[in-house]
């Protein structure tokens, strides 16, 4: 089960068929948070969960998509194409929407697959369903960069025309040259992209950046006058602005497997990520027991991302009061909790928890517990960064 939802609209299952029901139906148990909608009579099945859509379905379309996101339809997929094409606006807009075929063998985003998350939603429900997922999109399937998603898991604002957009996201998909300048912000964007594509070449400085050399730039910075610069690169630039106060401070507590790999790890920080909107720049430091201090994929969590890894006793984890003991992490490690309680130690006073114990099976069959203090009112002043601005 995952505590949270996505979006703060609620997802909605959506069947037409009696195969389609059960399939549904089977997600809706995994997945509490969704709705549940049958074409009748299959909703005299499962009358405690499901609400009955009175056919044609297409009158219900526009609701659907306007109070629900994701949409996951369990039908064909031309179904699904000529039920949603009249109300689809454009992928700044439109919600997720996503096909399950009868027998639950594939999960496939439709549209919004980036900015709506329906790419991400896919693997997610390929997991619960034991699924294939389909991803489509250039940038996914050839493990490339989205430039319209790159840092926004860190509250980076793009700034581009629709016409950048196209170029420069065409750019790295036909790994054409594309030039990279990081003036500001963290390095934690490489949570979501581990290695650069072959023609992102990083530079020092922003005056490497040759507009003849590379097809494109790609700049991040919070440069007070950036105009001369994108005068250079006529719809071929991408800036991304990180935020100067990210928000609360963040304590991740975490458990898991020994031998955990660094990939599961990401997988479920990921996860959590996209589900809390929370900005990596807000992460000061993670925590966990004093047993994992050699565990290999946390120390390489840690170092990629430069943050501290605080780590505490079994005596000193039991001590604290949390809100999802475990009796069997207590016979195995001495404290009823390690991602809880750490994190809650190494947040101090002034903090909560503010997601509870989370639990994440990785491909390699290996689990992760995470958890997250948040500091309870953020300061009131901000430093200035180092130019004063």
């Amino acid at each position: 089960m995952n505590p949270f939802p996505l979006d703060s609209r609620q997802p909605a299952l959506v069947a037409i068929t009696r195969r389609g029901a059960a399939q549904a139906a089977r997600l809706a148990r995994l997945w509490p948070d969704a709705a549940l909608f049958l074409l009748p009579p299959w909703h005299e099945s499962w009358p405690e969960r499901a609400t009955p859509l009175p056919p044609p379905l297409r009158d219900h379309i526009p609701q659907l998509l306007a109070q629900h996101q994701p949409v996951v339809f369990f039908c064909a997929l031309g179904a699904v194409v000529r039920l949603i094409a009249p109300h689809l606006r454009n992928k700044r807009q439109d919600p997720a929407v996503l096909l399950v075929d009868e027998a639950a063998r594939f999960v496939i985003p439709v549209v919004s697959g980036h900015l709506g998350g329906a790419n991400q939603q896919a693997l997610r429900l390929a997991r619960l369903l034991q699924a294939m997922p389909v991803i489509t999109t250039a940038s996914d399937s050839q493990q490339s960069m989205a430039v319209d998603l790159l840092g926004q898991p860190l509250g980076w604002r793009l700034h581009a025309t629709p016409q950048a957009l196209i170029r420069v996201a065409a750019a790295v998909v036909n790994s054409e040259p594309v030039a990279w300048v990081q003036e500001c912000g963290s390095q934690r964007w490489r949570l979501a992209y581990p290695q650069l594509p072959a023609c992102v070449c990083p530079l020092a400085t922003i005056r490497e950046a040759d507009p003849n050399r590379f097809q494109a730039l790609l700049w991040i910075t919070d440069h007070p006058d950036p105009d001369p610069i994108e005068q250079q690169w006529p719809d071929r630039l991408i800036r991304y602005q990180p935020p100067r106060h990210p928000g609360p401070s963040l304590w991740l507590g975490l458990g898991c497997d020994r031998h955990t790999t660094l990939t599961t790890l990401l997988e479920a920080l990921q996860e959590a990520q996209a589900a809390l909107r929370f900005s990596w720049e807000q992460v000061v430091a993670l925590a966990t027991i004093e047993r994992k201090g050699d565990e290999a994929g946390l120390l390489q969590l840690a170092e990629r991302f430069a943050l501290p890894l605080t780590l505490f006793t079994a005596e000193q984890l039991a001590a604290v009061a949390v809100a999802n003991p475990s009796a069997m992490v207590q016979r195995h490690v001495g404290t009823p909790s390690v991602s809880e309680a750490s994190a809650l130690l190494a947040a101090g006073e002034g903090t909560h928890l503010w997601l509870p114990k989370y639990r994440y099976r990785g491909q390699d069959g290996k689990n992760v517990t995470l958890a997250i203090a948040r500091q309870i009112h953020p300061p009131a002043h901000a430093p200035e960064n180092e130019h004063g601005w």
